[in-house]
């Protein structure tokens, strides 16, 4: 995709000068390779978990899952593929419900023999509804979840993702991300990955215009969050993200990039 760097310059309109005078708050800090990862990671299990949800819901209506109490999923990594879990809560805790093997061309949904989840299983959807419980400021009435191992540490991390289902529509802001115990039953650290609840267009004027490239300002970290990657891929196209120290980042195909320093504007 072609676009031009008068895209880019819209950075310069904004306060750049107020940019700099706010301090990044502490959130968990990553190095690049790791936040690119974790973006590229975080698509691959939406996606896994969309097309399962499509396959499982084209069998079962959902007021059927509703009846069986099936109240989520989780994703486990496979070498044919991933293997989608959806989860039902019984009396004596969550069992599995229903399997999606992603490992064939389409999705193949199965009833376990054994429901029963093991440790890990657990952990991991004990992570996710915690990271639902978790939201304070609520940025919408939709919110997906998604579960990974710490790349540092023996748990996980939660992510609470503000979505829409307007798809003309681009959550930038209303992100969680949780760093959870290895048991997934304890929150160590949460970290708002975004000030505000940003929406962005994908359409422009005139009426219709796609646009090329999408803009936003972060406060919460001097290097674009992982949800950047995420929503980069997940929407196809470039963001430009102007971060507290004035640097302007490019993040597509999976990757950051560092455009240089943003001249501080001054009011004439």
């Amino acid at each position: 995709m072609r676009y031009s760097w008068s895209v880019t310059m819209l950075a310069l309109l904004w306060s750049s000068a107020a940019i700099a005078q706010e301090p990044a708050p502490q959130i968990r800090q990553f190095d690049i390779p790791t936040l690119e990862k974790l973006g590229q990671d975080m698509y691959a299990q939406d996606q896994a978990a969309w097309h399962a949800t499509d396959a499982l819901f084209a069998l079962h209506p959902q007021a059927e899952l509703m009846a069986e109490k099936v109240q989520g999923w989780i994703v486990e990594d496979r070498p044919d593929g991933a293997l989608v879990r959806f989860i039902r809560k019984t009396d004596s805790g969550p069992e599995a419900g229903y399997d999606v093997s992603m490992a064939g061309v389409k999705p193949t949904v199965s009833v376990p023999q054994d429901r029963t989840l093991s440790d890990s299983e657990k952990a991991q959807y004990a992570a996710r509804s915690l990271a639902l419980q978790s939201i304070t400021q609520r940025c919408g009435d939709n919110y997906n979840t998604i579960v990974l191992k710490d790349p540092s540490g023996p748990g996980w991390l939660a992510w609470a993702l503000a979505a829409t289902t307007n798809p003309g529509l681009v959550m930038a802001g209303g992100h969680h991300r949780l760093t959870v115990s290895a048991d997934g039953n304890q929150t160590l650290q949460m970290d708002a990955l975004s000030r505000s609840c940003a929406v962005l267009q994908k359409s422009g004027e005139p009426a219709g215009r796609q646009v090329a490239a999408l803009m936003a300002t972060q406060l919460v970290s001097n290097v674009p969050v992982e949800t950047f990657v995420f929503l980069s891929l997940e929407h196809h196209m470039p963001f430009f993200v102007l971060t507290p120290d004035r640097v302007l980042w490019k993040i597509a195909n999976g990757r950051i990039e560092n455009m240089g320093a943003v001249p501080l504007n001054k009011a004439p």
